[in-house]
């Protein structure tokens, strides 16, 4: 009898964890369709990836709501720019011995200045840091959320076994047959399961276009933190709805606005401000570099991130 109470108890207890890792799984369905994208289209080591996604989801709970899901909806030249920062970033953290060779070769990044300035990550955070020097100076404190987060969500939810486990319980669901035992569990334990609204449809105006998803912010970033600072070949500057038509023509209907320099009598405009709707575009348009060159109607127009100044400038 003993032996079956015990078989019984085992057999709840294994059931109430296999619960508890599906709904995990399904809580974090963004972040595993993002994962799998890392791996499969983007061609990133999973072991690697496992800790880039640690480090994003650290980011979120300190304060950077929805940093995976913009990123997610970046094109995959700029989402490899992101993971490049990250492993740039996580090799400033002191891990074992088998977890920094997981990240050994794509840590050269870090020797990139450009990487070294988190410009993508930076793009995307409600206020910027210093770069990845700020691992430097609070490596112990990030260590300690970031390897709990692996530990406790990423080990578990881009675990491959645990993948299939979740694709066969949904196709059993969805055949048609009685709740499986398990999903009844996991409806009545304590894991909360957060609604995942679908993507929102891409936006193409331009069928030669990257297609662009629009990232919704209750409260939108002051303009500082989502402009770009344009300048011109002396002597040949832009039109501003030209620059407009341009940009949203290349990325969707990105820019809210555009000005251009009010030049003294006789002199003709040098540089402009692009305001874009959303901060999470100034990578997309900068191509994850700090500057971007772009040939509008036959002219040259230098785009980077604007850094206000303490001298006001004089815009048209």
């Amino acid at each position: 009898m003993d032996r079956i109470v015990r078989a019984a108890r085992r057999r709840e207890e294994e059931e109430a964890a296999m619960a508890a890792t599906l709904g995990l799984m399904m809580f974090h369905k963004t972040e595993r369709d993002f994962f799998h994208r890392l791996v499969r289209d983007l061609g990133q080591e999973p072991a690697a990836m496992r800790w880039v996604m640690a480090l994003w989801l650290w980011l979120e709970t300190a304060g950077h709501h929805d940093f995976i899901r913009r990123v997610a909806a970046l094109p995959g030249p700029v989402v490899l720019r992101f993971v490049d920062e990250a492993v740039a970033c996580l090799a400033r953290l002191p891990r074992r011995r088998a977890q920094q060779q997981q990240l050994a070769a794509a840590a050269e990044a870090d020797g990139d200045t450009a990487v070294r300035l988190l410009p993508c990550t930076n793009a995307l955070l409600v206020e910027p840091i210093d770069g990845v020097s700020y691992f430097d100076a609070h490596r112990d404190e990030i260590m300690e959320g970031v390897g709990t987060l692996y530990k406790n969500v990423c080990r578990i939810v881009f675990d491959d076994a645990a993948v299939f486990l979740h694709e066969n319980v949904r196709a059993s669901f969805q055949l048609g047959g009685s709740t499986p035992k398990m999903l009844t569990t996991a409806a009545s334990s304590p894991v909360r399961i957060a609604p995942i609204p679908p993507p929102p449809p891409p936006a193409r105006l331009n069928p030669m276009a990257s297609p662009w998803f629009p990232v919704q912010q209750h409260n939108p970033l002051p303009e500082d933190y989502r402009s770009l600072f344009i300048t011109f070949s002396r002597g040949y500057p832009i039109k501003q709805e030209d620059i407009m038509a341009f940009l949203n023509s290349a990325y969707g209907p990105c820019v809210e606005s555009v000005m251009v320099e009010k030049a003294a009598p006789g002199q003709l405009p040098v540089y402009g401000r692009v305001v874009l709707r959303s901060a999470a575009m100034i990578p997309v348009v900068l191509d994850g570099q700090q500057t971007a060159k772009f040939l509008i109607n036959g002219r040259h127009l230098w785009a980077r991130i604007y850094v206000p100044s303490s001298k006001p400038a004089n815009y048209a």
